[in-house]
Parts: C-alpha cells; sequence; structure tokens
C-alpha cells in the first residue's frame, strides 16, 4: 500500500500497482453530467474494462450535504445500501498499450474547488500521469436523431489540435458562462505541465441519457489512448433507447412536437417548460399499455 504521509490526508490508497505512464480519465456526477454524458461514460469504462480500484478521495471537505444528499435503499425497514460521496479512482493495466490507464470518478465538489483540483493533481504526479483527459455533458439545442456532438477545450493549442485530429466533426468550444471544475482541472494541468483535454458531449434537453454520445466519447478516448474498450454493449443500449425513445413520442403529442421543434428550428424549447419535457423513460416503461389512449 501507498505510504499514507506522502499524499493528502483526503486520500485513502488502496493499492500501489507499477503503472506505465498513465492516461487519466476524469468524469463527474452533477452540473457537468448533461444526460449523464460523463458519469456513464466513466462508468461504462469501469464496467468494460473490469477496472481495480486504486484509490478514494474523502467528500467530506468537498461535498455540502444540504445541496447534494445521499441517496439511500431502505428494504423492509433496514437501510441495505447507502450511495458513497467519495471519488473513486481505478486503474487497469492495458494490454493494448505501452500505457496504462486510470479513471476518476466523483461527485462535482460544492466547495474547495482549488483544494479539491491540489489534491487530484497530487495523485496524478505520484501516478505519473502525463495526459489527463475529463468527459461532460452539457444541454444543447441538438435532436437524439441527429450525428453525436463533441466540443474540445484543451490546456494549449497544441493539445486542442491533437485531440481535434482524433475524429472528424469535432468541434473547437466557444463558451463564455459559469464553469465547472473541469476548467480548474485544464489550468491547474496546465500549471504542472500535463496535456489536458476536455471532451464535452452536447445533449438534448429533453433526454436523460444518451448512449450515442457516449459511444462517441469512447471512441475518441479509444483513439487517444489506445486502450481498445469494446463498444458492443453501448451500441446495443443506444438501440434499445432509440426504440423506447420512438414509443414514448409516438403516445405523447408534447414532446413529438418537442423534438419536431428542435430537428427544425434548432431553438432551445421553454427553459420554464423544460423539466415538464424531459423524457422519463423509467416512468413509460412501468406505464401500462393497455390503460393508456389511443
Amino acid at each position: 500500500m501507498i505510504e499514507q504521509e506522502k499524499s493528502s490526508p483526503s486520500v485513502e490508497w488502496v493499492e500501489n500497482p507499477i503503472l506505465r505512464a498513465p492516461y487519466l480519465v476524469v468524469g463527474f456526477h452533477g452540473w457537468s453530467d448533461a444526460a449523464s454524458v460523463s458519469s456513464e461514460t466513466l462508468l461504462y469504462l469501469r464496467e468494460t474494462l473490469k477496472t481495480t480500484l486504486l484509490a478514494t478521495v474523502k467528500g467530506e471537505p468537498f461535498v455540502n450535504y444540504s445541496l447534494d444528499r445521499p441517496v439511500a435503499r431502505i428494504e423492509d425497514g433496514i437501510i441495505v445500501d447507502l450511495e458513497s460521496t467519495s471519488t473513486e479512482l481505478s486503474y487497469w493495466i492495458n494490454p493494448y498499450s505501452s500505457r496504462d490507464m486510470v479513471f476518476l470518478l466523483g461527485r462535482e465538489p460544492h466547495m474547495n474547488w482549488h483544494t479539491y483540483t491540489d489534491v487530484v493533481l497530487q495523485i496524478a504526479r505520484k501516478l505519473g500521469v502525463e495526459e489527463l483527459y475529463t468527459v461532460g455533458g452539457v444541454q444543447d439545442t441538438v435532436p437524439h436523431t441527429a450525428p453525436p456532438v463533441v466540443s474540445v477545450v484543451g490546456s494549449s493549442p497544441e493539445v486542442v489540435d491533437r485531440t481535434m485530429r482524433l475524429e472528424r466533426g469535432l468541434q473547437r468550444a466557444d463558451y463564455h458562462g459559469p464553469i465547472s471544475i473541469h476548467s480548474l482541472l485544464i489550468m491547474g494541468c496546465k500549471a504542472a505541465g500535463i496535456d489536458a483535454a476536455s471532451l464535452w458531449g452536447h445533449a438534448p434537453a429533453y433526454l436523460q441519457r444518451h448512449p450515442r454520445l457516449v459511444i462517441k466519447i469512447v471512441s475518441i478516448l479509444n483513439r487517444a489512448t489506445g486502450m481498445e474498450c469494446s463498444l458492443d454493449l453501448l451500441r446495443q443500449r443506444s438501440a434499445d433507447l432509440d426504440h423506447k425513445i420512438n414509443e414514448a413520442i409516438s403516445r405523447d403529442p408534447n414532446l413529438k412536437q418537442l423534438v419536431e421543434s428542435v430537428e427544425g428550428k434548432g431553438r432551445s424549447p421553454d427553459v420554464s417548460s423544460r423539466a415538464e419535457k424531459v423524457i422519463h423513460l423509467d416512468d413509460f416503461l412501468h406505464r401500462d399499455s393497455k390503460k393508456d389512449p389511443e
């Protein structure tokens, strides 16, 4: 086990593997996770590659529980599962490349962003990370039927140029507004001499999940890192979800009108009505079709 005194007290190391100049891929639940693109990308990579837990970063210094309460599952009066607020890091020894992979997934911190960034960069330096990729999701006026859109933010023009060459159709990000922890990590990497890029998946405002967008991001990361993560399960999930979305739209004229307006006009739906226009597929699947109006 890695010696505790050499790292932040917020970090609890589980293993001390020998990693070969690993890439670090980072994702977060929260504000920068539109359509769960960020979290689902990291969860899919961990699930498919069967990664090994490396370390955790305690959530206490960074989470405001009154803003984001942990979720529990209670059965027959017993708490059987309590959601962790910690950031988890896992690793994978890449048999297809001379460089390994480290994955970080956590909640975007509510506070102490600079301290959190310092902790992540300390971990990166300890592991010998030379390149970092963050994955984010942002709401946009794009329909789910259109080709997925991914934009790029980098720590330098060279990093952006290199990332743009990974796949056709990538866009250089242009933005002015509130930032996420991704931006602070990119700036921290720049100061630390670590090449860093953010991949931002643009998701329809009316959709909660977008596997086709995750496919595109994993494909980009495959090319960037040489990890060759299979896309088969994602393709199946995407096809299944498309079928369910088409069913939901066929049953709900309001959803159909919303999707058609985005497809035809490219304009955002009224912000005040967005909460009611999100496709809640889980609710739809539990509806009794025999009782639904024709």
